[in-house]
């Protein structure tokens, strides 16, 4: 029963796809065999149904479920689920089917009896982002494959850029490969120029250098993203996204809300809860939602042509 059901929980959804796509190449199934059905967009039962019949002119088949975040505490979980389909589905697996489950979070909610189950029945393998000293043997050996080295610093700052996310950290990795054929030495300044800064935990710093009253260094950070091609459209969403999270925690604080009830409610590492609380105490529940008010009027301007998207967005951070 173990190798009919398999869950795949953790953060690094590198792993997960990994993982996923070795099982369906150690069992032999062919691309026409596996199927995948997203838990955000479609109800379980749906993939449930597939499970439940044979596959097609082959020995096995796959059927994978994506977001499978009902199974965590995400109060923002949207979808409703037949728990009790997957439940009796459980009880009875088809032989011929391996139920691949994801869950991208590496906390499942242990409480429900439904994910109790799954843990006694299916065959379970954490996913979580390895550890830095491991990236970095990863790096220098991917690189030494091609006869390339790279400097300390550059390394770092590699790093630094894809704040160990795996699968970021691949492809940027395979950027920095396909720039520097012919070279045998990688340095900073190549990382700086070929590797695109993650946009959320850019944003994060914006947000934080704002907060401090560095508005020099918030620009700075912006138009480094700008430079690497980053639509500012996506840099305001991304900005009234995490206002509104400073806005939701000040609201949670108020409540006496602690840190793991921070955590628990953005589905946060007990280190970013730390530091979303700590810009949510940086700053007055009034500023922020006039920061809200601004972007909202910031996105009717641009997008009514009113004024330059790039310009708009330089001229909220100098103003903030």
């Amino acid at each position: 029963m173990e190798q009919s059901i398999v869950l795949l929980y953790g953060s690094d959804t590198y792993q997960i796809k990994q993982k996923t796509e070795r099982l369906m190449t150690d069992l032999g199934v062919d691309e026409y065999n596996v199927t995948s059905y997203d838990a955000e967009e479609v109800n379980i039962e749906d993939a449930l149904q597939d499970a439940s019949t044979i596959p097609f002119m082959a020995d096995r088949k796959l059927v994978v479920v994506k977001n499978a975040t009902f199974l965590t505490n995400d109060t923002k979980v949207q979808m409703k689920h037949n728990v009790e389909a997957l439940r009796r589905y459980l009880d009875n697996p088809v032989e011929e089917t391996v139920l691949v489950i994801q869950v991208p979070s590496s906390k499942l909610d242990k409480r429900k009896a439904i994910v109790k189950m799954l843990l006694d029945v299916a065959k379970v393998e954490m996913c979580e982002p390895l550890k830095e000293i491991d990236l970095r043997s990863w790096v220098k050996r991917q690189l030494g494959l091609e006869g390339i080295s790279i400097d300390a610093d550059a390394l770092d700052e590699l790093l630094s850029r894809v704040q160990s996310n795996t699968e970021v950290l691949v492809n940027e990795t395979q950027k920095v490969l396909l720039y520097s054929l012919g070279k045998t030495r990688i340095n900073k300044d190549t990382v700086i120029k070929v590797v695109t800064r993650n946009v959320e935990d850019n944003v994060y710093e914006i947000i934080n250098q704002i907060l401090i009253g560095d508005r020099s260094n918030a620009l700075r950070v912006y138009q480094d993203l700008i430079y690497h091609s980053e639509d500012p459209l996506r840099i305001l969403g991304i900005l009234a996204n995490k206002y509104r999270e400073i806005l939701h925690t000040k609201i949670l604080l108020e409540q006496g809300a602690d840190k793991n009830d921070i955590a628990d409610y953005f589905n946060a590492s007990s280190g970013r809860a730390y530091y979303i609380m700590k810009n949510a105490k940086q700053v007055k529940k009034e500023t922020v939602i006039e920061q809200l008010e601004k972007l909202e009027e910031l996105d009717y301007r641009i997008k009514s042509g009113k004024i330059d998207k790039k310009l708009g967005l330089e001229l909220f951070i100098l103003q903030s």
